[in-house]
């Protein structure tokens, strides 16, 4: 994808399912080098035959949970975030996300419970 005055490139995507465990090293490596992790890809994207992105299609599984403020003790809070973590694993399910707003109690200890911040993100919805 070098492009020359007399031949610019166009952005076509081509977009394939993954299917080796070579591409995933190598998307991991474009990433990388553009200061990007990757998340459970199920989809390369690669224009002019360079890897340019990824999609993950229905294959991070987002954990959502509410425990009352009151009525839950922070020792049941940590033992029912283990209960959905071995329900994850029993379903094979390799990495989870889950959102925690930055007020929630759980929020400054994420990273003592294993997970890596993915950086300022918003989670936008939409219905289908």
């Amino acid at each position: 994808m070098n492009p020359t005055p007399d031949r610019p490139v166009q952005f076509w995507p081509d977009v394939r399912p993954i299917v080796t465990a070579e591409e995933v090293e190598a998307l991991k490596r474009a990433a990388a080098a553009d200061g990007h992790q990757v998340l459970c890809p199920t989809h390369v994207v690669r224009v002019g035959g360079e890897i340019v992105g990824y999609g993950s299609i229905c294959a991070t599984p987002v954990v959502n949970v509410w425990l009352d403020s009151k009525r839950v003790k922070r020792r049941e809070s940590l033992m029912l975030l283990s209960l959905c973590e071995n329900l994850a694993r029993d379903r094979r399910i390799a990495s989870i996300v889950m959102p925690c707003a930055a007020a929630s109690p759980f929020s400054p200890v994420m990273g003592a419970l294993g997970f890596v911040r993915l950086g300022e993100t918003v989670l936008w919805a939409k219905k289908l």
